[in-house]
């Protein structure tokens, strides 16, 4: 794996445990509309992004590659979903199995030529979509009076520019490797 690759893997993975965690810590504050589009939003992004990347590396082995897939949008899924009960968790793993099948799928139809662009661009839609859920769970952790801790309502703009500016360098760097 390529450090580019191992960046961004790092950054999604720490945005699905921080959110996450926060909906764990503030499930109070939290409605359970947001519990559900919260672990929807993380199950099925996780389940395609990690789909695409699995798929790509056991290219030619679509059931193996369907099956981690699925495991790990139901997983994301699950943990998600608990905090707020079991319609949130059965939402969340509804998600990360329809998102790991459809990654999967992905990953396999790529052609192997270049599947850089595939990955990055799903990616960075993750990273999107997932500060814009960062930003709904902080709005309202802090409409109902607490205070703000990952401060993405605060300074939107910011990560906006920073996420755009990884990407910016990332655009002619090979992330994926294939040897077929």
């Amino acid at each position: 794996m390529s450090f580019p690759l191992i960046v961004i893997l790092t950054i999604c993975i720490m945005q699905i445990i921080g959110i996450i965690s926060l909906n764990t810590l503030y499930r109070k504050q939290l409605s359970t509309m947001i519990g559900m589009v919260v672990s929807m939003a993380l199950a099925m992004m996780g389940g395609v992004f990690f789909g695409l990347l699995i798929g790509l590396f056991l290219h030619g082995n679509l059931f193996a590659s369907t099956t981690i897939s699925i495991l790990i949008g139901v997983t994301i899924g699950l943990l998600a979903g608990l905090p707020y009960g079991m319609v949130a968790v059965l939402d969340g793993s509804i998600s990360g199995l329809m998102g790991g099948m459809m990654g999967a799928m992905i990953g396999e139809m790529i052609p192997m030529s270049d599947p850089d662009s595939m990955v990055k661009l799903l990616a960075y839609f993750f990273i999107m979509l997932l500060l814009l859920v960062s930003y709904l769970v902080e709005s309202s952790i802090t409409s109902k009076g607490e205070k703000a801790i990952l401060f993405v309502k605060k300074y939107p703009f910011l990560y906006l520019f920073g996420i755009t500016i990884i990407f910016y360098i990332l655009k002619n760097i090979k992330m994926i490797s294939m040897h077929h």
